[in-house]
């Protein structure tokens, strides 16, 4: 019976996502969970892995209008939250790449990206996301039933087609972000060294 009320919960879950189809529950899983990196690697292009927090926002859609998939980068958005947090995540953030989760956060893990009470707490940080509330700025508006762990560090890490690290970003702090034009040069760099070895 517990694994019954299990399907249940999960069923009610997506219920709630308006998803009444196999199909449509498909596109979900597909989006949204159960993908693997390799999935991603070794097709020809270099892969941005961009592991988020729960506000992650601007640093996405900064990559979004850079346009790197037009340089051969695949971008993918990580997250450690469930998959009804990371829907609505996609639905209010406008979002278009494509998202993995990775709820044991192995990914993070393997990156040495961890959970910092001290890093997100920083003054400069509390500061800057006062100043956001005082101009009237809106966050993603996620319901605390999702959120997991909000001390959780995140990162970019760009891979080329064999999973090789071209760029390592681990956030110092939640608004420690490399600028697309970082990203940019990295890619840039690979290609010399490739023509280069060539």
């Amino acid at each position: 019976i517990t694994t019954l009320l299990g399907l249940i919960t999960a069923g009610a879950h997506l219920y709630k996502l308006g998803v009444k189809k196999k199909s449509e529950a498909e596109a979900i899983w597909q989006k949204c969970y159960c993908v693997t990196l390799g999935h991603y690697l070794g097709q020809g292009r270099k892969l941005l892995l961009v592991l988020i927090r729960h506000f992650g926002r601007d640093h996405v859609a900064e990559l979004q209008a850079s346009q790197l998939e037009a340089q051969s980068v695949w971008v993918l958005v990580v997250s450690f939250g469930c998959m009804e947090g990371a829907q609505l995540w996609l639905e209010q953030t406008g979002c278009s790449f494509d998202m993995l989760l990775d709820p044991q956060r192995k990914i993070y893990r393997s990156f040495g990206l961890c959970s910092s009470y001290a890093k997100v707490m920083k003054f400069g940080c509390l500061l800057r996301y006062s100043e956001y509330e005082a101009v009237g700025r809106d966050f993603p508006d996620i319901p605390p039933r999702l959120l997991e762990d909000i001390y959780q560090m995140g990162g970019d890490f760009l891979l080329d087609e064999a999973g090789k690290v071209l760029l390592c970003h681990s956030s110092k702090t939640p608004l420690d972000r490399p600028t697309a034009s970082d990203i940019l040069q990295a890619v840039d760099a690979a290609g010399c060294s490739t023509h280069t070895a060539q």
